[in-house]
């Protein structure tokens, strides 16, 4: 990260926090300890999560009969990892909520492809293995935080850089390069200030590089893949580029026909995605 950059996100005052309710439940439900009840208890201490999670497990969604009135109820209809995901999704969101300000950039629709990408990375995880499915649906809802960030803080900058864009005729990330507001670098440095694990920190620096991310490079290869899958579904925001060409890391592993399975999945799961996650992200 630029020298500048740095000095600059370091002197901003009101820099967001980390939610509450994720930092509880990405310290306190790890593999081995969670349980249900403790994710409950965390639940029911956040009334808007709360409310949030009872709309969700009340929506056509889920296609319940009956009306589920507790938390405890929604987590048997929704299970225990949705329930967590949607937990850690809504915290994320309540931080960048509303307008950033640009056309280009609209806060609900980074949020939906976000959760596009993390479901798309859960469903890479679970075929080529080697990868937790849980933490690749976390780091892909937490992949993009750096560009939420720019619009929020850095409205100048952002500007500088969709007018290189449309000046020179090159790609957003380049763009990004080309003004030094790479907004990979900006969501590393809020993971590190909101001292998060390594392993996020690393897969949200280095989404768009996964060559250089050393030990993380398939987790960060699997979020790269998620991203362009979710682009080209076009579930939220698609990018400002076209049509992208959705490139398979050699060191995932995967076969194209296993790369087209997810892709055929998580387009079943496009409309359910807009359509639940919309309703408590908005």
């Amino acid at each position: 990260m630029a020298a500048n950059l740095r000095e600059r996100l370091d002197s901003i005052e009101d820099l967001p926090t980390v939610p509450h309710t994720m930092q509880q439940v990405l310290s306190e439900l790890d593999s081995i300890s969670a349980s249900a009840a403790t994710l409950q208890k965390i639940i029911e201490q956040d009334p808007a999560i709360t409310a949030k999670i009872l709309k969700l497990a009340n929506s056509p969604y889920y296609g319940t009969v009956v009306d589920i009135s507790n938390v405890g109820r929604a987590m048997v209809t929704m299970g225990f990892d949705e329930v967590k995901n949607v937990v850690i999704g809504i915290s994320l969101a309540g931080v960048f909520c509303d307008d950033l300000g640009f056309d280009e950039f609209q806060a609900a629709d980074l949020w939906l492809h976000s959760i596009g990408v993390a479901t798309a990375a859960r469903h890479i995880a679970e075929t080529c293995g080697g990868l937790d499915p849980d933490d690749l649906f976390t780091a892909g809802m937490l992949h993009d935080l750096g560009r939420l960030l720019a619009c929020v803080y850095f409205k100048d900058e952002v500007g500088e850089v969709l007018k290189e864009k449309k000046d020179s005729g090159c790609t957003l990330l380049e763009a990004e390069k080309k003004t030094g507001l790479e907004h990979a670098e900006i969501g590393a440095y809020l993971a590190r200030r909101w001292d998060l694990s390594d392993f996020l920190f690393n897969v949200i620096r280095y989404h768009h590089d996964h060559h250089a991310a050393g030990e993380y490079e398939k987790a960060a290869a699997a979020i790269f893949l998620a991203d362009a899958m979710a682009k080209s579904l076009k579930i939220g925001w698609s990018g400002l580029d076209g049509q992208e060409r959705i490139v398979i890391p050699k060191s995932l592993g995967l076969t194209n026909d296993q790369a087209k399975a997810i892709a055929l999945k998580l387009k079943d799961e496009r409309t359910k995605i807009i359509d639940g996650w919309g309703m408590i992200i908005s």
